[in-house]
């Protein structure tokens, strides 16, 4: 805004002079704003390597024994509900009700939007997010923590217990470790106890729906809710 003035002093007819009230030019500019672009999108297809599963009949993940492992993990599409492997069981040594769950997996997920948002997020495009930024701690099956890094792929444990608060992935604090007594707030929430009973096999189950964000030129990924299915 400009204020602008005659900038002349008038007089009455006696000679006094008075400041005449002033004048005003109010310029008023309008142009087009410019915002960053944001969107939030769903995920077409969303891959991790999944090395290993364990269960414990603990809720604090005690004593966890496993169930299957792969020598050489190849990329899952979570999003897709795939069967993570199968135990046989035939000795039946794997029978029982367990209130965790443990996966060992890689850090690193690929994603593909499933449309296209702004000029950062594209449907053709896969993107990679790791889920264990530096600082953030995971806690393996012998109980040796680890600090995760910047650097490569590093490999995780994601804990799915009875104990734990929640699954939704906002409010998990420490998805890569388990709960205790004294802190249920790590781990995420398995809805019920897993029994098993002869043959075993199971679906990690993924949900990204709204965790994909398109924003100042870059396409990220929050970590996805997460649950398990026995088949």
């Amino acid at each position: 805004m400009w204020r602008y003035s005659d900038g002349y002093q008038h007089h009455d007819s006696n000679g006094v002079t008075i400041d005449q009230p002033m004048k005003f030019l109010i310029l008023i500019w309008m142009g087009v704003l410019s915002f960053p672009v944001f969107a939030v999108l769903d995920p077409a297809s969303l891959n991790s390597k999944v090395f290993a599963m364990y269960v414990s009949t603990s809720p604090y993940c005690t004593s966890p024994k496993l169930i299957f492992s792969k020598d050489i993990a190849i990329f899952y599409d979570v999003f897709g509900f795939p069967t993570l492997g199968v135990t046989d069981n035939k000795d039946r040594s794997y029978d029982g009700t367990y209130s965790c769950l443990i996966f060992k997996m890689s850090e690193r997920f690929t994603f593909r939007p499933n449309v296209t948002g702004g000029d950062s997020c594209l449907f053709t495009s896969v993107y990679t997010e790791d889920f264990c930024p530096q600082g953030t701690q995971t806690v393996g099956v012998d109980g040796t923590s680890i600090s995760c890094t910047n650097v490569g792929d590093e490999t995780v444990f994601l804990y799915l217990s009875t104990a734990s608060q929640t699954n939704d992935p906002d409010l998990v604090s420490e998805p890569f470790s388990p709960p205790s007594q004294g802190n249920t707030s790590k781990g995420i929430k398995l809805n019920s106890p897993v029994t098993i009973s002869g043959v075993f096999s199971g679906r990690l189950v993924s949900d990204g729906t709204g965790r994909i964000s398109a924003s100042g030129g870059s396409c990220t990924m929050a970590l996805p809710k997460f649950s398990f299915v026995k088949e």
